[in-house]
């Protein structure tokens, strides 16, 4: 009786062994068959103007931008159908020429700076809906925004646009409108797009009126909160206080070294500090 009490233990045992294993071969098998998914790259346009496009000495923020990213372990790429910046003085030139930037290609940390954007030395909101009325053979003048979605979707849009408006009297209030156009068309190619819009670094009173300036700064927070939505949210990052021509600029308007790390920074806060959203 003992024997046969035994035997049907180790019956048991034996069974319960097969299924384990089994279970545990499944599981094994589940985790080859079902692929790993990869996290997702985060595609981000910078779009804006010079202040955002740079020239032939400074790379503008997204070089400083791109180093802290890539310092946080960001899954991300820029994306524009520009990767050139505008050398605004060049010798033998009526208007200017398009540039390599000056870190163009350059390394970090095992990446490699593309300098990818969607910024256009002197280009209005009208422009960057409309394209240029007469544009040149260089590449800042080619396309517009709708053109320029067909060639990538972006999830994170860094904003900095009206700066060319105010020196130009295109109108404070026609140029939040057309801003809210921008922001239509861009979430048209993405309905989920996070929008990063800028309170624009400051214009100097020999470019234009200083009630103008601060009137456009104004309502760019009522934009903001007008257009925002769960799906879709547009945050109102502030790049004007605490900028400093004197210091922050190489002719009072463009950002040298020490403005592009200022800029950068405002960004890198507002992308981490929403980076859930994303």
């Amino acid at each position: 009786m003992f024997s046969i009490i035994k035997q049907y233990q180790k019956s048991v045992f034996f069974i319960l062994f097969v299924l384990l294993s089994a279970s545990c071969t499944d599981d094994e098998s589940r985790e080859e068959i079902e692929p790993q998914l990869e996290p997702k790259t985060l595609q981000i346009m910078t779009l804006g103007n010079s202040i955002t496009q740079g020239g032939e000495t400074h790379p503008s923020y997204r070089y400083e931008l791109w180093k802290m990213l890539v310092d946080a372990e960001i899954n991300f790429e820029f994306v524009g159908s520009m990767d050139t910046n505008w050398y605004r003085n060049a010798p033998d030139t009526e208007q200017g020429a398009d540039v390599a930037s000056p870190v163009m290609g350059e390394e970090y940390k095992g990446k490699t700076f593309t300098n990818k954007h969607e910024g256009h030395w002197g280009w209005t909101t009208q422009e960057i809906l409309n394209g240029k009325e007469n544009p040149t053979s260089y590449k800042r003048d080619k396309g517009k925004l709708n053109d320029w979605l067909k060639g990538y979707t972006p999830d994170v849009v860094l904003m900095h646009l009206g700066t060319n408006d105010i020196i130009h009297s295109k109108g404070t209030v026609n140029t939040i409108e057309r801003i809210e156009s921008i922001v239509n068309q861009i979430r048209a190619d993405n309905d989920e797009v996070v929008i990063l819009l800028a309170k624009i670094t400051p214009i100097p009173a020999t470019y234009a009126p200083a009630d103008s300036t601060q009137r456009f700064l104004s309502l760019i927070p009522q934009l903001a909160s007008r257009l925002s939505s769960s799906k879709s949210p547009v945050i109102v990052v502030d790049v004007n206080t605490g900028y400093n021509p004197d210091t922050h600029t190489f002719d009072s308007l463009h950002p040298n070294q020490a403005g592009e790390k200022f800029i950068a920074k405002r960004w890198f806060d507002a992308i981490m500090a929403n980076k859930e959203d994303m």
